[in-house]
């Protein structure tokens, strides 16, 4: 008895040893180990990892061990176990250790048209995408199941009251979706850092410091088969290339709570998301509360499922906090909007994949009465990639169509508003974003990407995206009666309406680490042109373009 004992302590000992050598924290969307395992399970012929992101390093390390050591593609496979081994801790001991890293970014913009190209979302490299010029990073580990995080950064805030006062626009009256009524704030739409042709991310007298901050933190409990975690950063939920149709990675802040639960091929995630009231009615904040589950259907194939809703929390039922409830059971529309979300991966061959995503918020058969709009929406993509003499290349194509009604409705919707200067009672300007696609709804989309990488020196890409935009943008109203109170009864497909804005971007982007520990370069250039097509009589008016470029340096101590 005291033999068997001994040695199943000395198995937990292993065990315990084994996973102690990595870090309790959530990985960072734009760190390259996402990618790098990506490429590593498509060139292997496997079905894709986990597509809810982020993962924590105990699910990375998960992910990796479907990969034999053995593997022809062992130099991949060991750099990405490299990224999880690291670690830095400046003081340390046996159960607690603290680590304070400050980031220093330098970036530059330029563009050549600042008549037709003034607003965020007329920049590619927009407000979520610039980096603070200084971020100060505390990070605290207990043992190897509990990490603290937290930023202080200096950043360029997206509005500028010396600048933008008097360029700033009413909310219409219909309000902006359900988020925002009129009289509740303004937008932006013609902002100095986005009009300015040239401009830094450096601060200086005529700027203003941004006010939300820190802009990525966390609190996370995790072991080698759950995570738990609260904080604020990139939250993304698929594999789209443009975007994904339920949760977006543009959204750089968003203030989450997570459970997560997994193997190396399956994975149950409950996740809730925050936004506040903004409105001077006070409606009620909101919240997103989603229950997704992956799983293999083969060695190739990989289904996930997802049953999301936006909830006002005024009138939230207490049957929501049940993670195990079949939501769309409690739905009402005035208080909570549901979409369903299906996704498949499928590993073609050893380099060939294809992905699709299919999300439906409403869908009326033909022998049914109601006025309400179908609202859904899908996304199919195919990529290839090979190993060249040295690093890898990689393709990809991908085509989405987003009905006008999807992400709206009377009751709750599916848009943000985030305010761009806080504890400000005479104005309140506001940035507006869709949960899920970046584009949005009314919008068809296809993209070509083509991507070369050498892990840890060096990343190319080269991209070319046409984007088409019906009348339903989040600044219009939801029916043909222009009110955003009504059922929504705008029809797809993607784009409606009279008036079509047509975007081309030609994209092109370099990243280089340096030999200096944690010294990269980085650099970006958008060509974009735009031009409207009226239906009626299938013409073109008002053509335009810009040219933007990007470059960054930026050293982690």
């Amino acid at each position: 008895m005291k033999i068997r004992l001994f040695i199943l302590i000395l198995c937990l000992e292993a065990v315990s040893s084994l996973y102690a050598s990595y870090i309790p924290r959530q990985i960072p969307l734009d760190a390259p180990i996402y990618e790098e395992l990506d490429l590593l399970y498509q060139l292997s012929g496997l079905a894709l990892p986990s597509a809810s992101r982020p993962w924590n390093m105990y699910e990375a390390a998960q992910i990796l061990k479907s990969i034999p050591s053995n593997t022809k593609y062992s130099v991949l496979r060991d750099q990405i176990e490299q990224h999880l081994l690291q670690r830095k801790s400046s003081h340390s001991s046996s159960q607690f250790s603290y680590r304070i890293t400050p980031t220093i970014a330098l970036e530059s913009y330029i563009h050549t048209n600042n008549t037709d190209f003034t607003s965020f979302s007329d920049w590619i490299y927009s407000y979520d995408e610039r980096k603070p010029m200084l971020d100060l990073t505390l990070s605290m580990e207990g043992g190897s199941f509990f990490m603290f995080e937290t930023s202080l950064q200096a950043q360029v805030g997206g509005y500028s009251e010396k600048h933008d006062k008097d360029s700033v626009i009413p909310i219409p009256q219909h309000g902006i979706g359900v988020v925002l009524d009129e009289g509740d704030g303004v937008l932006l739409d013609d902002a100095f850092l986005y009009r300015t042709l040239f401009s830094t991310n450096i601060y200086t007298a005529d700027k203003e410091l941004e006010a939300d901050f820190p802009r990525h933190s966390q609190m996370t409990f995790a072991g080698d088969w759950w995570t738990l975690s609260l904080g604020k950063g990139h939250i993304s939920w698929g594999r789209g290339m443009s975007g994904n149709l339920v949760i977006g990675d543009h959204i750089s802040n968003h203030t989450y709570a997570s459970a997560s639960f997994f193997s190396d091929e399956t994975k149950l995630q409950l996740m809730y998301l925050f936004f506040p009231d903004l409105t001077n009615s006070k409606r009620g904040s909101r919240a997103f509360i989603g229950h997704r589950l992956e799983f293999p259907i083969t060695e190739r194939t990989r289904i996930s499922l997802s049953e999301n809703i936006i909830s006002l929390s005024k009138d939230f039922p207490l049957q929501f906090a049940d993670p195990t409830y079949i939501y769309h059971n409690l739905f009402t529309s005035d208080t909570v909007n549901a979409i369903a979300h299906l996704e498949l991966d499928v590993a073609i061959s050893q380099g060939l994949f294809a992905h699709g995503q299919f999300a439906m918020d409403q869908f009326q058969l033909p022998s049914e009465q109601a006025q309400t709009a179908n609202a859904v929406a899908y996304l199919a993509g195919l990529s290839y990639a090979w190993q060249a003499t040295k690093g890898y290349w990689k393709t990809d194509l991908e085509y989405i169509s987003i009905d006008p009604a999807f992400y709206r409705r009377e009751g709750v919707d599916f848009l943000v508003a985030r305010d761009l200067w806080k504890h400000q009672e005479h104005l309140k300007p506001y940035i507006i974003d869709y949960l899920g696609h970046r584009f949005g709804s009314d919008s068809q989309i296809l993209m070509a990407r083509g991507t070369y990488i050498l892990p840890n020196i060096l990343r190319l890409e080269g991209s070319v995206t046409i984007h088409r935009q019906g009348e339903l943008t989040y600044g219009k109203a939801h029916t043909t009666t222009n009110d955003n109170d009504s059922t929504p009864n705008i029809n797809g497909p993607a784009p409606s309406g009279d008036t079509i804005i047509e975007r081309l971007i030609i994209g092109l982007g370099a990243d280089y680490t340096t030999s200096i520990e944690d010294l990269s370069l980085y650099s970006q250039a958008h060509w974009i042109g735009k031009r409207v097509y009226d239906r009626p009589s299938k013409s073109y008016n008002s053509y335009a373009h810009d040219l933007q470029l990007v470059v960054g340096i930026q050293k982690r101590f």
